[in-house]
């Protein structure tokens, strides 16, 4: 299974032992992308997914709260009065428990790893600009150098507004790859982006480098956008 439907807990059959399966498919499809290196779009997807487990599971235990409740006594050493539940849980709220108790963990233990590989990846990865850093810094473009063939894949950039995590991010997008060696260096290549796009006359442009071949686009533009991101916020 490569996708899990954000509305995997309430589609088709409710059935912890149902449920179990199909996290467990999409968690060994996570698996084998997070081996490859290939961590995006599946990272931010798996945050997603824990964080709406975490507002079911905060939701039911604030109307489980609400409820009325029996007194019971009072504990004098603490002073204070003790209760006793008097709502039970019916079947299908139990099931919810069980699969958001068995889900939640793993969510979480796959997305350590996938921010593990993450930061190791830019650590290996190095930003420099093309020629002179102009002062708007919020749109440009990309140089992806290849690790071991003489091509650079270009990318335009530009600062969005903000994400489903009220995030402020960048908007990336492909143009082309290029062939670069004597008499085409990645500067003439920003002077052709020039030209072709004259609504940017003086561009943020910078090479990206690594010292491993990642794949680029699950794995290096995210990487590459996360870096920009802070050279924007720093400027």
């Amino acid at each position: 299974m490569k996708n899990l439907h954000y509305n995997w807990l309430t589609e088709g059959t409710f059935d912890f032992e149902y449920k179990k399966y199909v996290l467990l498919a999409y968690l060994q499809h996570i698996n084998s992308e997070f081996t490859n290196n290939r961590l995006h779009p599946h990272l931010p997807e798996l945050r997603k997914h824990l964080n709406t487990c975490t507002e079911i599971k905060s939701t039911k235990n604030q109307i489980k709260t609400s409820l009325p409740k029996n007194l019971t006594g009072i504990n004098l050493r603490e002073l204070k009065l003790e209760y006793e539940e008097t709502h039970q849980d019916d079947p299908y709220m139990e099931d919810l428990n069980y699969i958001l108790d068995f889900a939640m963990p793993r969510f979480s233990k796959y997305i350590v790893e996938g921010t593990e590989r993450f930061n190791e990846v830019e650590e290996n990865v190095k930003i420099s600009p093309v020629g002179i850093v102009p002062l708007r810094l919020q749109e440009g473009y990309l140089l992806f150098l290849h690790t071991w063939q003489p091509l650079v894949s270009i990318f335009q950039y530009q600062l969005a507004l903000f994400n489903q995590m009220r995030e402020r991010y960048l908007k990336t997008w492909f143009l082309e790859t290029v062939r670069i060696g004597i008499g085409h260096s990645v500067s003439q290549v920003k002077v052709d982006l020039t030209r072709k796009n004259k609504s940017l006359p003086n561009p943020a442009t910078y090479i990206v480098e690594s010292k491993y071949e990642y794949p680029l686009h699950e794995t290096l533009v995210p990487v590459a956008e996360k870096l920009i991101l802070k050279e924007i916020t720093i400027a």
